[in-house]
């Protein structure tokens, strides 16, 4: 079974009847920035939320974008790409394949 959306062509503003991402909104209170342990537990909320999904279902590479800003509201970068990649943990059992 999936999940069917109907949602509106970016170019056209017409409906379609497709498989379209999912889109998971995280926000702060009156769209205030969310400070690291709000949004610690706004990624929990989340898993918890997608927890009734884990039977049948995968998530083909998913993509959070985030703008970071310091306490001023000045935007920040975290590393020179901007960018983290993060793998499902491996065991050490499971990377040597015993």
């Amino acid at each position: 079974m999936a999940i069917r959306t109907k949602g509106r062509s970016r170019k056209t503003g017409a409906a379609q009847d497709d498989y379209s991402s999912l889109k998971i909104k995280l926000r702060g209170k009156d769209d205030a920035p969310l400070t690291m342990p709000e949004m610690r537990e706004v990624l929990f909320e989340l898993v918890r939320i997608l927890k009734q999904y884990e039977t049948g279902y995968r998530a083909k590479s998913p993509t959070l974008y985030m703008k970071l800003v310091d306490e001023d509201g000045r935007p920040v970068r975290i590393n020179k790409r901007n960018e983290l990649t993060i793998y499902p943990y491996r065991t050490a059992a499971d990377e040597h394949g015993l």
